[in-house]
């Protein structure tokens, strides 16, 4: 399960919008004069940071990815699936190696797996009064965008239709995926500067994590579609994982929530990007409510009857990634201030019990929303923090999940920040 202090140590291809560029390396960010530097320039000198590479290279999880390829537990895996040895291995080199010429593999996840081949753009960057529109002309990518940069994330920690981590990657041993854009930014060691409230803006951090859930949702549906429409479909990773991974006791938690729109057996989807979106739209997106839920049920009730119709569930995905598609935009543009923030909180704790019920996953996901949310709305006060991470900790231990005690402890949480 994710916490809040630690990104996946794990990342998937991050593919360039302009793919016939050449990397140039970590190298060629890391000079003194550049963003070399030891110590962040003050920001009445200097727009950028300066210590960018230093960070990246000391503290930043993203350039330790090919490291962990000698690992045990990496090793192990690459044995189970014969591989070879995991640090050559293309499956895994794909993913852990990604930004940097084919020499400079060590490099693990480098700056222009984010930030695209710098071939054309990293002369002109340098330049004084240079655009960045021109610099994303050349092939930079605009991470600026909160949409676009959203997706650059995904790329990596949801993946794409051919660089993928599988149920077959998982029961391997490869930890599962999970990502929420503002919270996962947030633990990154920062090399940026931070956005400031503005007209239009008044609490960044809400926007980037509502625009991250609907984004997280299209292209997760979009990655649903295609996997549905190969001959690989049934994929088990789409699923909620622990309906099949659990005792099977006549105290089940599961057993006792019954099997409203399924029968005993019936598959149930992974629901966690869908939960708490449900929530966010039906308090800042009511117009748009009635449609997305009406594409999602028709994606989680052809999962649940007809999971061998891939034809169907990959045409039902794509609607819902429409609609997902539409809701980012909208964020993209929308104004939230901290009664929204608090409103969405209070909102979630009322929910919760549902949520809960759909699983460790979806409540993972809750979780990360009151992390955003909540310091969006001033829960920077260490008792806040204390229980926030008594919470992360209790999803850190999925085989003894029970959702009344889960939503009971979020609730109490959550009731510190209203």
């Amino acid at each position: 399960m994710a916490s809040r202090n630690l990104l996946p140590f794990v990342l998937l291809l991050s593919i360039s919008p302009v793919a016939a560029q050449q990397h140039i390396g970590a190298g060629g960010c890391a000079s003194s004069n550049c963003h070399g530097a030891t110590s962040a320039a003050p920001e009445k000198d200097s727009r950028i940071l300066g210590n960018e590479y230093s960070v990246w290279s000391v503290r930043d999880k993203h350039s330790k990815a090919y490291s962990v390829l000698a690992n045990d537990r990496s090793k192990r895996m690459a044995e189970i699936l014969k591989l070879g040895a995991a640090q050559s291995a293309q499956r895994c080199l794909a993913c852990h190696a990604v930004g940097s010429p084919a020499k400079s593999v060590s490099d693990g996840v480098a700056c222009e797996a984010c930030h695209g081949p710098a071939e054309k753009w990293l002369g002109p960057h340098t330049a004084a009064n240079n655009p960045h529109a021109n610099n994303v002309q050349l092939g930079m990518y605009d991470t600026k965008d909160i949409s676009l940069r959203v997706k650059k994330c995904l790329e990596c920690h949801l993946g794409t239709g051919d660089k993928v981590v599988d149920h077959e990657l998982i029961a391997a041993g490869h930890p599962d995926l999970v990502f929420e854009l503002d919270t996962f930014g947030d633990a990154q060691p920062m090399h940026w500067r931070d956005l400031k409230p503005q007209a239009g803006n008044t609490l960044p951090r809400v926007r980037i994590w509502a625009v991250g859930q609907a984004a997280s949702l299209a292209e997760g549906m979009r990655l649903l579609a295609t996997r549905a429409a190969t001959p690989a479909w049934p994929e088990f990773a789409e699923l909620e994982c622990y309906q099949c991974h659990h005792d099977l006791r006549a105290e089940s938690w599961r057993i006792q929530r019954g099997f409203a729109g399924r029968k005993p057996g019936g598959l149930q989807m992974n629901l966690a990007r869908q939960d708490v979106l449900r929530v966010l739209v039906a308090q800042a997106a009511k117009d748009q409510a009635g449609a997305l839920d009406g594409a999602l049920a028709q994606v989680t009730t052809l999962i649940a009857g007809r999971l061998s119709d891939g034809v169907a569930i990959a045409q039902a995905a794509r609607a819902a990634a429409q609609q997902a598609d539409a809701l980012a935009a909208r964020f993209a543009k929308q104004d939230f201030d901290a009664a929204a923030a608090k409103g969405m909180i209070r909102a979630l704790a009322a929910d919760v019990a549902r949520i809960a019920n759909d699983g460790a996953h979806s409540a993972e996901q809750a979780t990360m929303a009151l992390d955003a949310l909540g310091a969006a709305a001033g829960g920077n006060q260490p008792a806040f923090q204390n229980a926030l991470a008594k919470l992360y900790d209790y999803l850190e231990h999925p085989s003894t999940y029970q959702p009344a005690e889960f939503a009971a402890q979020f609730r109490k949480v959550a009731g510190m920040l209203n």
